[in-house]
């Protein structure tokens, strides 16, 4: 019998699935929500001992791509302080805190972190990835978010303050849209993050209203900014940056995810290299039930695939990653499994393929072996997965 509990750098939870700071995480009926429905642990939506400005929930949706966060409000202290012993109370969840300082105050960070852990807070989470608080100033002196995110030093400042200032696990969840998550990963390790969280966060162009002038398309707002997006498309990023910090072998653990819906998305996130996941885009879109949906699927793929743990199957499939130009090219041809082929001709008006025709006759679709290229494209078209190829 396959076993789901994982220590992921100090920070013991009992399966792989932890929701996300965001919306979802700033209520205690949603805490207990999540406890109910599998959850192993939760990070609080951000915390901050000083507010830039106000907001209230405004999201662009489009369920083909994702959500983008224009704005939502962050907790102040006193009310994390207070979630933190209510959840601690009334739930089984390991609560970990996502927070930030204040300004020109670096021991800030240290001080409110501090303040958490008395309350019952199982890990700290900094966050240095928030692009809605982008300021001028670097070195650690004017910066939140994304902007101190981009900048290794100051990272390294921030987490050695918290490190002396806490005995939990601290997570530093870092900024990928900066270019620098690869220096700044090395240097929140040498200062004593125990936990890499990584995620695909960018800011992104909301749809508009092209029949009125190219208003954006944020509810009850004349203006609006370029919030971070998650979503279908940043399982595929996220899995990338999550590879490439697991592979740089800082020794911590990683974490993160994003986009993640269904059992085999976890898996995939796994075998890149995080010993556990987070959620949030998903559970707003599909609700908190989806946690018991994937921990099913997770364990049944365990117990059929032979791994005992979660630990067996982290990071394996960094052994076929490899640079650009060394991939290997065997001659394949694509074949059409005729049992799931329903004629749908999807696959048919592919610009760039001559190999693929349809059998009047049988109804079927079906590919001539010699013109076939072997590219991998009609995977991805057949709604059926019809798809396969062979040598």
């Amino acid at each position: 019998m396959s076993s789901l509990k994982i220590d992921v750098g100090g920070f013991e939870m009992k399966n792989p699935l932890m929701i996300a700071s965001g919306p979802i995480s700033s209520k205690l009926d949603h805490l207990k929500q999540a406890d109910e429905n599998g959850f192993a642990a939760v990070s609080l939506k951000h915390t901050m001992t000083w507010q830039k400005f106000a907001a209230k929930p405004r999201w662009y949706s489009d369920s083909k791509i994702g959500v983008i966060v224009s704005g939502d409000p962050r907790l102040d202290p006193e009310y994390t302080l207070d979630m933190i012993r209510k959840a601690k109370e009334q739930t089984s969840l390991k609560i970990a805190v996502n927070l930030s300082g204040t300004p020109n105050n670096v021991a800030s960070w240290g001080e409110l972190s501090h303040m958490m852990e008395q309350a019952g807070a199982d890990a700290i989470e900094l966050n240095f990835n928030c692009p809605n608080l982008l300021t001028a100033d670097a070195k650690t002196k004017a910066v939140l978010g994304a902007n101190l995110g981009a900048d290794p030093d100051s990272c390294r400042t921030v987490v050695s303050e918290v490190r002396k200032s806490v005995k939990i696990p601290v997570i530093a969840k870092l900024n990928t849209e900066s270019g620098k998550l690869m220096p700044v990963s090395k240097a929140v390790a040498e200062a004593g993050a125990d936990i890499l969280n990584i995620h695909a966060s960018y800011r992104s162009a909301p749809g508009l209203d092209i029949y009125n002038g190219g208003k954006m398309l944020y509810p009850g707002s004349e203006k609006g900014n370029f919030g971070a997006i998650s979503g279908v498309w940043s399982k595929r990023a996220s899995n990338r940056f999550i590879n490439d910090v697991y592979r740089a072998n800082t020794g911590k653990a990683v974490i993160g995810g994003s986009g993640l819906y269904t059992w085999q998305d976890v898996v995939e996130t796994i075998m890149y290299g995080a010993s556990a996941v987070q959620m949030c885009v998903p559970v707003m879109q599909k609700g908190f039930g989806l946690g018991k949906e994937i921990l099913k699927g997770l364990e049944q793929f365990m117990d059929e695939c032979g791994y005992s743990s979660i630990d067996e199957m982290v990071g394996i499939a960094s052994k076929y990653v490899c640079a650009p130009g060394e991939m290997d090219y065997a001659d394949v041809t694509a074949l059409i499994d005729e049992k799931r082929c329903i004629g749908c001709k999807q696959c048919l008006p592919i610009a760039h393929c001559d190999a693929i025709t349809y059998d009047s006759d049988a109804k079927k679709c079906v590919v001539e072996e010699d013109k076939c290229i072997g590219c991998g494209f009609c995977r991805g078209v057949c709604p059926r997965d019809a798809f396969t190829y062979v040598l």
